[in-house]
């Protein structure tokens, strides 16, 4: 897909700027920015809108590392309920054996019903 120009707006200020993505999601990724720089102009009291943006950019790698951290660590949950469903499937496996290793039985008979008894 070629670059669309696309305005935008940071921290009060409107940029023009040639994106790559569709619209909807340039416009969506500057809010988050926004968002992040509001918040940040309001923790530091700062004006300074460079230094903002440098914080704002720093938060955003922050955030994107965190992602990716998490995205490789192991979830303990999971990992529980892996090595509980593995355990059942062992028993369950072990069972099977059981039964299959056990002498056929014919079933019992249908009970037979007297049309009288009823």
């Amino acid at each position: 897909m070629p670059p669309k120009d696309v305005t935008i707006k940071l921290h009060g200020r409107e940029y023009k700027i040639r994106s790559p993505f569709e619209e909807e999601y340039t416009q969506k990724l500057a809010r988050y920015c926004d968002g992040l720089m509001k918040n940040i102009g309001a923790a530091t009291a700062s004006t300074d809108y460079l230094g903002l943006s440098v914080l704002t950019l720093l938060q955003v790698a922050h955030n994107y590392l965190q992602q990716v951290e998490l995205s490789q660590k192991p979830n303990e949950g999971a990992e529980i309920e892996i090595a509980r469903l593995i355990a059942l499937l062992d028993q369950m496996e072990k069972d099977v054996a059981v039964v299959n290793d056990a002498p056929f039985a014919e079933p019992p008979p249908p009970p037979t019903h007297n049309a009288n008894t009823l």
